[in-house]
């Protein structure tokens, strides 16, 4: 069930809203990551090395670096963590960064999945959010992937952006069913500390989108997709029966995962550590033989089950199954977290059967309050 993640820092310019650690691309910073990047897959290769289920590759914006340094880190990864015939291989492009002809590579080599990022389908809004590509930078990204056969492509949507409108979003998205997109992911913007959109909301120069305003997109965007044949599977993911992302699974089903790169994470045996995020530092580390770990935190059983409850409660469909999360942790959850469920359950908020526990649609707009009855 190993997940893997491959954080690559490189973009080619900030995001205004983004607060994921990156850097401008360039050459010298490339050829000095892989090197590190190799070197850390051998190091948790002889440590966690096996079958692993998926593959990640996200950013940043992994489609700046240059093919053949992907190859050599696919090859790496084959080596100590080799694909089941099933595994899922997603990598993450941004418009304009890649060329047409590029997916054909990216499928040779093995990329079976692509992950891209438009948000909004007006060139204005892409202009606001700092996005160096336009739409018609998208569309022709789009081509290049059903022209080189891949069957199983998502997108992303951003909604409750300033003077942004209900009309506006469906317009995305309906943008996004027309290129025949298999899996959408839709989020609310979250204006993050350190941005430059949290210093111009800081400033009076950015109003966002008020409470209500941004749960009618997302009521609307879910009615939207949903009478379009996509499952709403997770609070902020739709996919068309069978494209369910099998990464994003692991995490909300809080399985183990190991991280790469810059700042990623990993969660191996109730322990929970990241990279550094620095690439100097990432760099130095790494070079010296050592892993780039900055923190570590050990988590205990209770936390453990907390998590898993949280997490699981993400999946509309499936939910928290009560037969997994016992054969897991020992207890069913309805004992365990019976006098926190009570009042979610009577409030209709919450659905419990003999096979699961699922937030109903009632609860799905208030799912932060329900999943903070397991942290009391």
């Amino acid at each position: 069930m190993l997940g893997l993640y491959v954080h690559v820092p490189f973009c080619l310019s900030k995001c205004h809203y983004c607060d994921f650690y990156s850097l401008k691309h360039s050459a010298p910073a490339e050829e000095a990551y892989v090197s590190a990047l190799l070197q850390e897959v051998a190091l948790k290769g002889q440590l966690w090395g096996g079958s692993a289920q998926t593959l990640y590759f996200g950013g940043g914006t992994p489609s700046t670096l240059g093919l053949n340094s992907l190859a050599l880190i696919l090859k790496a990864f084959d080596r100590y963590f080799p694909r089941a015939t099933a595994s899922e291989v997603t990598y993450e492009v941004n418009p304009g960064t890649v060329q047409a002809g590029d997916f054909v590579r990216l499928r040779s080599l093995g990329i079976n999945r692509i992950s891209i990022g438009l948000q909004s389908h007006l060139d204005s809004h892409l202009h606001m959010l700092g996005r160096p590509h336009t739409l018609a930078d998208f569309h022709s990204a789009v081509q290049g992937i059903k022209a080189a056969g891949f069957d199983n492509f998502s997108v992303d949507a951003l909604y409750g952006l300033p003077l942004q409108t209900v009309s506006d979003y469906l317009a995305t998205l309906d943008c996004l069913v027309a290129t025949g997109a298999t899996h959408i992911s839709a989020y609310a913007l979250q204006i993050e500390s350190g941005t430059q959109f949290a210093q111009l909301k800081e400033q009076g120069r950015l109003v966002p989108s008020g409470e209500d305003e941004v749960a009618d997109m997302m009521l609307a965007g879910r009615d939207f997709l949903r009478a379009r044949g996509f499952v709403h599977y997770e609070i902020s993911n739709f996919a068309r029966p069978g494209y369910e992302s099998k990464h994003n699974r692991l995490y909300w089903q809080n399985r183990e995962y190991l991280g790469f790169g810059p700042s990623a994470a990993s969660f191996i045996g109730r322990r929970r550590f990241a990279n550094i995020a620095d690439i100097e530092g990432y760099c130095h580390r790494l070079k010296q033989g050592m892993l780039a770990t900055a923190s570590c935190e050990k988590l205990t059983k209770s936390l453990e089950m907390a998590e898993t409850m949280i997490l699981g409660l993400r999946m509309l469909e499936e939910g928290v199954k009560r037969r997994d999360f016992a054969q897991r942790f020992g207890p069913d959850p309805l004992d365990y977290y019976g006098e926190q469920l009570a009042p979610c359950v009577r409030q209709g908020l919450l659905h419990v059967d003999d096979i699961a526990l699922r937030l109903t649609a009632k609860g799905f707009p208030l799912a932060s309050q329900v999943q903070m009855a397991f942290l009391l």
